[in-house]
């Protein structure tokens, strides 16, 4: 390797000519692409011009350089999910609703099956590999109660905290509502053991507020801020009461007395997630239809009025 260098005396940096040149002609040639650089500093603005005109982020959060870089590109840049809305019909809108509100019952299963993982493995060892005489007579009746029960209750936690609804939502907050909805079950079971061992001891039982009680909640969700608190106002909750029959209301309420006290405000709350997101689907739905008649009367006017129109304006659609 004596090559490499011009002699064993001289610089360990001095190469070989012949290398030198070598090396200077596989090089490429032609200016070098500038690297972009970052926005110089503004002085900082006085009060008043921080007030006169808000900060707003110069480029949108699908950039990889917050710090303003290429904003040029991104001046006239539409999401994606924008430019889908604008090549739907109102029947591709009204089915994306329908899929959304499905897509969300499916996920307060899936999310369920996720909180009980650990029931679930259980009650699937058992069937697998009964470990005792009883769990082989009565089929791990146990634990496939033990499991039912986790899934049933996680799902009125999801329910309860609004999971249901429409409201647009980052994924992480989706998994926050999911841990949430753990964390109540788990606090749940805490209390019932404490009410077991008293009663075994002959103690007094003790007395816990409801789960998803307003204090509770608050307590549960202190460390998320941004998550806004799911329990209703007396106004909200008597707006999604209003749309519900009187006798549809009374017969719940008789069947909700004959539950116990501790689980009451449990399925009330549960009730009223449910009813609050089939309502919201409910006025996007109609919005959906009243869009779609404005865009039906609209073609009339300009004369390009589809067969589809003709005979919905027939049928007194409009």
């Amino acid at each position: 390797m004596g090559w490499l260098w011009r002699s064993a005396h001289g610089s360990a940096d001095d190469l070989d000519p012949a290398l030198r040149d070598f090396l200077n002609k596989q090089a490429p040639t032609g200016p070098k692409p500038p690297l972009p650089s970052a926005p110089k500093e503004e002085p900082a603005a006085t009060p008043a011009a921080a007030q006169a005109e808000p900060a707003s982020p110069a480029v949108p959060p699908q950039s990889q350089f917050p710090d303003g870089r290429y904003a040029h590109l991104w001046k006239n840049y539409t999401p994606q999910n924008i430019l889908d809305d604008r090549g739907k019909n109102e029947q591709d809108k009204l089915r994306d609703l329908v899929e959304a509100y499905n897509d969300r019952k499916a996920g307060i299963g899936r999310i369920a099956m996720e909180n009980c993982a650990v029931e679930y493995m259980e009650q699937f060892e058992c069937f697998r590999n009964p470990k005792t005489w009883k769990a082989t007579a009565t089929l791990c009746n146990a634990e496939s109660r033990v499991f039912n029960r986790c899934y049933d209750m996680q799902s009125k936690f999801l329910k309860a905290l609004g999971y249901l609804t429409m409201d647009e939502r980052a994924p992480e907050e989706d998994e926050r509502i999911q841990m949430h909805a753990d964390k109540l079950y788990q606090q749940m079971l805490q209390q019932e053991a404490a009410i077991e061992q008293a009663e075994k001891e002959g103690r007094e039982r003790p007395k816990f507020e409801s789960v998803l009680s307003r204090q509770n909640l608050a307590r549960t969700m202190a460390a998320t801020a941004s998550q806004p608190n799911p329990y209703p106002s007396p106004q909200d909750e008597n707006d999604v009461w209003s749309k519900i029959k009187p006798e549809s209301r009374k017969a719940y309420e008789e069947k909700l007395a004959e539950l116990p006290v501790e689980q009451q405000e449990v399925e009330r709350m549960a009730v009223l997630g449910e009813l609050k997101a089939q309502t919201g689907i409910t006025k996007k739905v109609e919005e959906a239809f009243v869009e779609e008649r404005l865009q039906r009367m609209r073609r009339r006017e300009a004369g390009r009025a589809t067969i589809g129109d003709q005979i919905k304006y027939w049928w007194g659609w409009g």
